[in-house]
Parts: structure tokens; C-alpha cells; sequence
């Protein structure tokens, strides 16, 4: 290949088949009129027959969904959650829209997930729930997480938006908290362009959250009437169709991921200096966004190297800021690890339509800019 790949190496992008084609044509053809929700019904019956959850909730995105998730967990001004200090800002934002305050704490090393020990460290009076991420599809550690909570009687709220298909302790991520939320936007691991979903057992929580996604809408006094003020959060028949097709082939899905992951892996996994975020023990993860640790670089050569590859047309990312940093958002602790990882951390290309060559072009590129032989 040379130098730069003709081919972009992109660092995400689903696997389109026939199953998508016949089910967004359904849609097309057959969603209106009596059947406008009829692929949206269809989806949250595929999830919850996933997952073995009782209620779930087409959202637009799923920033509503995680919105949802705090709303219907009660949460307001006053209260406090705990919160990983690593993940896409929607995380922290959704704590925030329902006027509550996001504690930040640090990760696991290992994972990129919230840290336990953190956690149990951070909790005030004030505290009402927990917040996890299961980071880039690695599912955090969740037996201890769901017994930190149970003995404080904290909600957990799980973000599993990029997690679908991952696994701890052989039970699926989004299983454990009061509430989980996935996503289907473009670049996670089933796609429906965009659109999310909010999963729970508790029916008063489901109830509320269908509320609120429908504009509080009850139609008590008559037709149209909202008693409480509410949003319009829910997705629509087209791109749940897509989503649909993607839930059918969830495991399809993770095993190209997971392949992918391991062409990394057995070019990599000997080398100093990179550390490959792995799957831990109990943990089965659906690798969307294969990453490392470079640990011998500083933040300005890790975004060189970034730069770097978008010349040779490889699309990778550097991970996320602290979001303790951000303007909106108050720090409590220093959180070293999520600092490192800010400063150090490079998720690699991962799309669907990857084949062996293209990651080891990655690899022999980064081993290149890092001054490492093959």
C-alpha cells in the first residue's frame, strides 16, 4: 500500500446487507397511516427480547434517552451523580438538563471505565445515583459497581450507548442498572443514522419516560392536553426500521468487530509502549472502537500521529477530554487516570467494511511514527 491507502480507512461505519434493504423499504412502503410505529414497536420488542428487559423506548438520539434515564430516575437541583470523567459529553449533559450536578471521578486503566473504588470514594449525602459508561463497548465492572449502590440505595444509570452485544460476567450490558441506554447512531456498532433507546424493569420509570418523550402529553382535560412540560423524543418509523434489521444481526455484528480487533491485537500486543485496552476477566466486549495507550508519547506527538494518519487517509481519534474541564462543568478531583488517557489515548479505525490489509497498514503506520521496527 505504500504510504497513504487509496482506500479510506475509516474509523467507522456499519455493515449494510439485505435484511436493512427489505425492512427501510417496509417502512417506506408500508409505515404510514395506521402503521406509523409500526417498525418503532417492532424495535424496542426486538431490544427487549435481547436483553430480557420488560420496557423500552425509541428515543431520536440517544442523549434524549440518557435524558429520559435521569428524568424518570426522579433526579433535580440538589442532587448529585457520580459520573466517569471520560465518555462523550452527552453523558454529563443529560445530568445536567434535569438540573442535578455530575461528580466526576476516575477510571479503571485497564478498561477506560468508571473506577469502583472512585465511586465509593465520591459519595455525599447529596448523592442520588450513579452514572457509568461502558467505554468504547468494554463493559465496566458491574458486580461491584451494583454493590456500591445497593448499599448507599443509589440508582444506577448505565450509558451502554456503544456496548450493544457486550457482555460481564455472560449477562449483556444495559441489564444491571434501574435504566440503560444504547445508541444507534452512525458510528456505533448497529446503526440507524441516528436514534438511541431507553430500557428499564420498572414500569413507573417506563411510564414517566413515555411522558416525557410525547411532550407530557396525557390528554386528560382533551385532546392535546399536556399537564407538565415534556420534550419530543422519539424516533421515527424510517430509522427504527434500519435499527430493527441492525438488532437482528446484533451478533453477526460483534463478531466482525471482534475480528478486527484481533488483527490489532496480534500486531500489537507485543510491542512496548502500546497498551491495548483488552477485555478484562468476566468481560466480554463488543469492541467497537478498538483502543490504546501510547505510553511513551506526550499529548502533542499523540495528535501528530493523529494528523499523520488522516494524511495517509486512516481516520483514528484521540480520546475524549475530561469533561471536568469543560466551561459548563465543575471539577472535584484531579482524576490522573482520565488525564492520562486524555494526553496518551488513540482509538483506531474499526468500520465494518475493514480487511486484514487495512489494519496492517495501520499498524505498520503507527509503529512507523511511534520510531518502532515491524
Amino acid at each position: 500500500m505504500g504510504k497513504f491507502s487509496k482506500k479510506k480507512i475509516s474509523f467507522a461505519g456499519p455493515m449494510i446487507g439485505k435484511k436493512e434493504e427489505e425492512y427501510v423499504l417496509d417502512a417506506l412502503r408500508n409505515g404510514w397511516y395506521a402503521t406509523f410505529e409500526k417498525h418503532t414497536k417492532m424495535l424496542e420488542a426486538k431490544v427487549c427480547e435481547y436483553l430480557g428487559r420488560k420496557y423500552a423506548l425509541g428515543t431520536h438520539c440517544c442523549t434524549l434517552a440518557l435524558h429520559l434515564a435521569c428524568a424518570s430516575a426522579g433526579l433535580k437541583k440538589g442532587d448529585e451523580v457520580i459520573c466517569t470523567d471520560f465518555s462523550w459529553v452527552a453523558t454529563a449533559y443529560s445530568i445536567v438538563y434535569t438540573g442535578a450536578t455530575p461528580v466526576f471521578v476516575d477510571i479503571d486503566p485497564d478498561t477506560w471505565c468508571i473506577s469502583p473504588q472512585a465511586i465509593e470514594a465520591a459519595i455525599t449525602e447529596k448523592t442520588k445515583a450513579i452514572m457509568l459508561v461502558h467505554s468504547f463497548g468494554h463493559p465496566a465492572q458491574m458486580d461491584k459497581i451494583m454493590e456500591i449502590a445497593k448499599k448507599h440505595n443509589l440508582k444506577v444509570i448505565e450509558d451502554a450507548a456503544p456496548s450493544l452485544g457486550s457482555k460481564f460476567d455472560g449477562k449483556k450490558t444495559g441489564t444491571f442498572g434501574d435504566s440503560a441506554c444504547f445508541s444507534f447512531q452512525g458510528a456505533k456498532i448497529a446503526v440507524s443514522g441516528e436514534g438511541g433507546i431507553f430500557v428499564t424493569d420498572d414500569k413507573e420509570m417506563y411510564e414517566r419516560a413515555v411522558l416525557l418523550a410525547n411532550m407530557g402529553r396525557t390528554n386528560s382535560k382533551k385532546n392535546f392536553w399536556s399537564d407538565f412540560v415534556g420534550y419530543q423524543y422519539t424516533i421515527g418509523n424510517l430509522p427504527a426500521s434500519l435499527a430493527l434489521a441492525q438488532v437482528e444481526r446484533i451478533d453477526e455484528l460483534v463478531a466482525n468487530k471482534r475480528k478486527i480487533f484481533g488483527w490489532y491485537y496480534e500486531r500489537l500486543k507485543n510491542v512496548e509502549g502500546i497498551k491495548l485496552i483488552k477485555e478484562k476477566e468476566k468481560c466480554f466486549s463488543n469492541y467497537t472502537y478498538p483502543s490504546a495507550l501510547l505510553e511513551e508519547v506526550d499529548e502533542k506527538k499523540r495528535n501528530f500521529i493523529v494528523g499523520e494518519f488522516a494524511k495517509r487517509n486512516i481516520h483514528s481519534r484521540a480520546a475524549f477530554p475530561r469533561m471536568s474541564t469543560f466551561p459548563a462543568l465543575e471539577a472535584r478531583y484531579e482524576n490522573p487516570e482520565c488525564k492520562k488517557v486524555e494526553e496518551q489515548g488513540i482509538s483506531l479505525p474499526a468500520a465494518h467494511n475493514l480487511v486484514e490489509e487495512d489494519v496492517e497498514f495501520v499498524c505498520d503506520s503507527l509503529l512507523e511514527l511511534l520510531g518502532k521496527k515491524k
